[in-house]
């Protein structure tokens, strides 16, 4: 039986032995923190490409809100 190792790929996470897919918020913060990663993967929309000068305006609001959210209002295009 061949079995292979789970990664941490972007838009997933590990945790006991379950994947389960990281919430738009999540992926906001862990951009702000990790300076290479500047994408998200949006349930609707794909991935998009964020500005990072929006993510600290973006965490402002709830999740329910951001995923109604358009393509522009992340990248910071208006």
């Amino acid at each position: 039986m061949k079995t292979g190792k789970i990664l941490d790929n972007v838009g997933f996470r590990k945790m006991d032995g379950t994947i389960r897919r990281l919430n738009i918020r999540e992926q906001l913060i862990r951009n702000k923190q990790f300076v290479g990663i500047n994408d998200i993967k949006h349930p609707m929309l794909g991935v998009i490409p964020v500005d990072r000068s929006r993510i600290d305006e973006l965490l402002k609001y709830e999740e329910g809100h951001l995923i109604r959210f358009k393509k522009s209002m992340f990248d910071g295009n208006l």
